[in-house]
């Protein structure tokens, strides 16, 4: 009796890509792991193929559709090229070539989805940063397997790959309280998207665990979430003469750098008057001064996890979803003081 893909995978100890990628004689395993798979293939009934059991040709192509509802999230940022680069390069590593389409929040959903489903891809990573739930709800009827990269929906059934924002803003939230800060602020996003909310979910459950810091959760300052935007708003806040925190936790690296920079051009010198931690890891954030004290996200690994998990889905469109978290750690450099 035949069995499936997924089975086989399971047997032999190799991930489903390497079944899929040893049954269309694409590169990507050795020789001795392909000829181990296509020996056991034979002798369990599955043929080596690149047609789908509807006769259909399988299509070899993983779209990726980026999904921009205003681009004040989403940009030609570095943070975002990593995250493509790990999916480039491990589409290429399981025999598939990439597609890349841009979807915009003015457009019709209805009209979007349709030219999905027309699409020839035999899948989609939909990158989903700016994704509302009410936009979601029209993706969780395409006619192949999604996976969504960069948040997560969890009243719809969709596989999801999401960086655990709760663990990496208690993180940084931590150090800085560990640090002796007991008036810590919060440089928080005007857009709201759930990466924001998850970060200041994991802000408030740090300052939480101490009666000195609980008063931080409402020691918020809203910003536009790009670099003149973040810099701007800072500075006319400071304008204003303020009482300021001794330190600071920003939603984004974006946001942290920009405000150093309108906190140094008051006055104020980082970290002695005022700490900050980001949260990204961007290239920018070793180079600036004083070097940021950042939540590092594996960027490229939440692009190869997208595209291993797309694999697994298109090979068996039955397995049930998952939502697959991938942990941050503190990157600890030299814009936190001790208080």
């Amino acid at each position: 009796m035949a069995i499936s893909s997924k089975e086989l995978a399971a047997m032999l100890g190799v991930s489903p890509s390497a079944i899929s990628i040893a049954l269309n004689n694409k590169e990507g395993i050795s020789p001795e792991t392909r000829e181990r798979i296509l020996k056991a293939a034979k002798e369990h009934g599955i043929q080596k193929s690149e047609r789908l059991n509807t006769g259909k040709a399988r299509s070899m192509f993983i779209n990726l559709v980026i999904f921009k509802k205003h681009g004040m999230v989403y940009g030609d940022t570095p943070f975002f090229s990593e995250v493509i680069e790990g999916i480039s390069n491990q589409v290429k590593k399981v025999g598939y070539s990439l597609l890349v389409t841009y979807l915009y929040g003015n457009q019709d959903r209805k009209e979007q989805l349709r030219s999905l489903n027309l699409s020839e891809c035999a899948g989609i990573i939909l990158l989903a940063t700016e994704m509302s739930e009410e936009d979601i709800r029209w993706f969780s009827s395409a006619n192949r397997p999604v996976v969504i990269l960069d948040s997560y929906f969890g009243n719809y059934n969709l596989d999801s790959i999401v960086i655990d924002n709760i663990q990496g803003a208690y993180l940084a939230t931590s150090h800085l309280i560990e640090h002796g800060h007991k008036n810590i602020g919060h440089l928080a996003s005007q857009v709201e998207i759930n990466n924001f909310k998850e970060r200041h979910e994991g802000f408030a459950k740090a300052v939480n665990r101490s009666s000195e810091t609980c008063d931080s959760i409402y020691n918020t300052i809203r910003l536009r979430p790009t670099t003149e935007g973040a810099y701007e708003d800072m500075k006319a806040y400071l304008g204003k003469k303020p009482e300021l925190p001794t330190a600071f936790f920003a939603d984004n690296d974006i946001i942290a750098i920009s405000c150093i920079r309108a906190l140094k051009e008051a006055g104020y010198k980082i970290p002695n008057d005022i700490s900050i931690v980001g949260f990204d890891d961007i290239p920018m954030a070793y180079v600036t001064s004083p070097k940021l004290t950042t939540v590092h996200v594996a960027k490229e690994i939440l692009g190869i996890r997208a595209v291993i998990r797309l694999i697994e889905k298109i090979n068996d469109p039955s397995d049930a979803a998952l939502k697959i978290a991938v942990n941050t750690t503190l990157e600890i450099r030299e814009s936190v003081s001790r208080k």
